[in-house]
């Protein structure tokens, strides 16, 4: 239920304390002159001081261009909706705005407060008689405004929102007409925005700015100021963030004063540090959902390692253009996943990707597979045959191992690259290709190019966005990883007779983290696929792991007695368990608790026959 609205104002203080007035549909004009609906005997008062009117349902107060201004709340305002509790002073009156019944109104809401009494007393003993005090708030008002300013400012983090409490202190405390900020671009030193307020307006409806002034305000770094106009720079000790704009009525009677430029001074700095920590704030957010959103591309590679990172991140950038990729690295370190993915994160992800392992053919099948070929091309072409340049049409041609190809393969490559055109083996017909190039090579192509045996300007062509895929032994932090989703991968092939593989023991764990893997992730997913088809148990263990990686982990100079003694103990405890069961490995494997598979490869390992 909504309640009543009775709008009227309540006089507190002055010659008509006590005195209820009521606001009706007509202006209600409070002055000197007799002819006021609120009369008031004061020096203080100007003939026609101030009126209340209404702008749709609210009551609006306006100052008639007073010689001492009418203050509301304890600052002067030329124009104000007001609110319930609102409290005016007109000289040395104060009325109390109020649209409740009267057993909604607080008896505080009627009494002076410390601060209107001691305005009062220095009125009073008149300390107030110089215009500029007349509409200056008192000191301890403006402290406690710009105070509670600052606060707000700087637990925000958005621009926009700064920018409004900027003009809510500013209206609040100066008789201005309008304020505008206007934000300079880091990168171009121009404008780049300008918000406007103005105090007949709560919208950003523009309103006349003197270029001039701006423009020197922003050159000379320093303030600009005038009876009715003062810029002020928005700068921190690192960056120009803008300049602040504020403007006095050309007609009214007001100026900006001493005090009035220390405040706007004041309020610039603050405000130009917030706005600048904001602008910083929404650069790194925007920067963190940029590399997320790179991070978390569909690219289907496991690793959570610095070095992974990075491939994601340009997997992420690479994959919406389309340049040409050349994807290098060791064998078995994912180049073709990084192929697959920047395919699976480009507009030609809806067609096919096509994968050409050019180490695979000859030079004349490689030919004929990439470009296809005219019947009677050469030996054994009996008939007309279409290369895979056709049918990936608007998809991705992946070229693996492009390091292999002969150089008359890679003049007809340039060609496509360039141009977009090729022809197919033995014919003379210009074909057009709309396709993305993907290559691959585990070659050091600079050193192909000094040896004569890869051309230099197909080099520069595919090399246009460079990915270097890292060895395993680079990123070792991804193993546990990569093991987890191995395991994850071969556990169906675990014959139903033994446990489901979980895991791997520590000292599994230990051998994986200090093996050099020459293999890289081919050779790690080889060892768990092979650990888990062969082996008996719920966790891996060394037993199960190839004596490649379970005997060769790396072994420093001046640790080599202690290997030879480990060694000699070893074949000791072996030897004495193969007397035991009369030369019997498979007992002896089950005496010392070992796999018989392991016990077999430790005997050949240690030369025991």
């Amino acid at each position: 239920m909504s309640r009543t609205m009775h709008p009227r104002i309540v006089a507190i203080s002055g010659p008509l304390k006590g005195s209820p007035f009521p606001l009706g549909p007509f202006e209600l004009v409070i002055g000197r002159d007799r002819s006021c609906d609120i009369r008031l005997d004061d020096p203080l008062v100007s003939r026609k001081h101030c009126g209340i009117s209404h702008e749709g349902n609210r009551p609006f107060l306006l100052d008639m261009q007073s010689a001492t201004g009418t203050f509301v709340n304890g600052f002067y305002f030329p124009a104000k909706m007001l609110l319930n509790g609102d409290r005016i002073r007109v000289g040395r009156s104060i009325f109390v705005y109020l649209d409740q019944d009267d057993a909604e109104v607080g008896s505080a809401m009627l009494m002076r407060t410390p601060a209107e009494e001691e305005w009062d007393r220095k009125v009073n003993a008149g300390q107030s008689g110089q215009r500029a005090a007349a509409y200056e708030a008192a000191m301890s008002t403006v402290l406690d405004a710009f105070l509670e300013f600052n606060g707000r400012i700087n637990a925000s983090r958005d621009a926009d929102e700064i920018q409004s409490r900027v003009f809510e202190l500013i209206f609040r405390v100066m008789p201005v007409e309008g304020v505008a900020i206007l934000l300079r671009d880091l990168d171009t030193a121009g404008i780049l925005s300008t918000t406007y307020r103005s105090i007949l307006s709560q919208s950003d409806e523009p309103f006349p700015i003197d270029e001039i002034v701006t423009g020197k305000a922003l050159s000379d770094g320093g303030p600009i100021y005038s009876d009715k106009v003062v810029c002020f720079p928005l700068s921190t000790p690192s960056a120009k963030v803008g300049l602040l704009y504020a403007v006095m009525a050309a007609e009214g009677l007001e100026w900006f004063t001493a005090g009035h430029v220390r405040l706007l001074e004041a309020v610039a700095g603050s405000a130009a540090v917030a706005l600048e920590r904001a602008r910083y704030v929404a650069w790194l957010e925007g920067e963190n959902r940029r590399l997320n959103e790179a991070i978390n591309v569909e690219h289907g590679m496991i690793g959570r390692s610095d070095k992974m990172q990075k491939i994601y991140q340009l997997v992420g950038r690479a994959g919406p253009s389309d340049l040409t990729v050349l994807i290098t690295g060791e064998s078995g370190t994912g180049k073709e996943l990084v192929a697959k993915a920047l395919h699976r994160n480009s507009p030609r992800a809806q067609n096919a990707m096509y994968v050409v392992n050019c180490a695979a053919f000859t030079d004349t099948l490689l030919g004929s597979e990439l470009f296809g070929h005219e019947k009677g091309a050469f030996t054994g072409a009996d008939k007309l045959r279409k290369g895979l340049f056709e049918f990936a049409d608007g998809g991705t041609v992946f070229l693996d191992e492009i390091g292999e190809c002969s150089f008359t393969l890679q003049a007809d490559l340039l060609r496509l690259i360039q141009q977009r055109e090729f022809k197919r083996l033995g014919g003379n017909q210009l074909l057009r290709a709309n396709l993305r190039i993907i290559a691959a090579t585990n070659v050091d192509l600079e050193k192909a190019m000094k040896e004569g045996r890869f051309r230099q300007d197909l080099y520069f062509r595919l090399n246009v966005i460079p990915i270097h895929m890292p060895k395993l032994a680079e990123r070792r932090e991804d193993i546990p990883l990569l093991v987890a989703e191995f395991i994850k991968k071969y556990g169906h092939i675990r014959s139903g007779a033994y446990p489901p593989v979980q895991g791997v023991t520590p000292e599994v764990r230990q051998i994986f983290a200090s093996y050099d893997w020459p293999g890289n992730v081919r050779e790690l997913e080889n060892v768990i696929e092979a650990a888990i088809a062969l082996g008996t148990s719920t966790y891996i263990g060394r037993e199960e792991l190839p004596l490649s990686v379970s005997l060769k982990a790396p072994e420093p100079a001046e640790l080599g007695q202690w290997v030879t003694q480990l060694n000699a103990c070893k074949k000791t405890i072996i030897e004495r368990a193969l007397q035991k069961t009369s030369l019997n490995r498979a007992e002896a494997a089950r005496l010392l608790d070992l796999n018989p598979k392991y016990f077999s490869a430790l005997c050949k390992e240690l030369h025991l026959k």
